[in-house]
Order: structure tokens, then C-alpha cells, then sequence
């Protein structure tokens, strides 16, 4: 009787560290890119930029007003685009770096074992 319960309550506890590691750190991973992007989307206003990027600047209904209003807001559509690709290249490395620490210990300790 004892046996099978230790042996159940191993495989919880196993089964409690890989969802722990895997599925939680990814998503306070997620949740820290998420505010990362809402921090970053107070700045630099990507979803205003595309709404408003055949609208004159400053409401200068002439052709220097929509020359500069689609240049200033292109320029700052592409950074946004920018820095929206380097967040999420970050985000997936911190998590692949995460997820492979486990596999990289258990690897080192077969080696060294041998």
C-alpha cells in the first residue's frame, strides 16, 4: 500500500514540476511581453499611426500636410514595427533559454556519469 503511493505521488510531483516550468513560466513570459507592448504601445502608438496614415499632419489639409503627415507617420509605423520584432525575439529567447535548462542539466549529468 505504501509503495504504489509513493510511487503516484513521485509522478504527481514530476508531472507538477514540468507544468511549473513549462506551461507557467510561459505564461508570466507572455504576460511580461504583454505589458512590455502596452508599455511600448503608450510611446509609440502603432494601431493610431495605421488608422491615421493618409491623414494630413496637424490637420494641414494641403499637399505638404499629407507629404509630412505620411512620412513622420511611416517612420513611425516602421520603428513600432521595429521594436514590436526585437520584443518578440527576446520574449521567445527567454523562453526557448528557459525551457532548455532542464535538458541541458539532465544532458551534463548523463555525460559525467559515464
Amino acid at each position: 500500500m505504501l509503495i504504489p503511493y509513493l510511487f503516484r505521488t513521485l509522478l504527481f510531483h514530476i508531472f507538477l514540476f514540468f507544468k511549473h516550468w513549462y506551461s507557467d513560466a510561459l505564461f508570466l513570459i507572455y504576460g511580461v511581453f504583454l505589458h512590455a507592448v502596452r508599455v511600448f504601445e503608450k510611446r509609440l502608438a502603432l494601431r493610431v499611426n495605421l488608422h491615421f496614415l493618409f491623414k494630413p499632419l496637424y490637420q494641414e489639409y494641403n499637399i505638404v500636410g499629407y507629404v509630412v503627415g505620411f512620412l513622420f507617420r511611416g517612420l513611425r509605423i516602421i520603428f513600432a514595427g521595429l521594436v514590436y520584432c526585437v520584443l518578440t525575439v527576446l520574449a521567445l529567447a527567454a523562453y526557448v533559454a528557459w525551457a532548455a535548462i532542464p535538458v541541458v542539466l539532465v544532458s551534463q549529468i548523463v555525460i559525467h556519469l559515464r
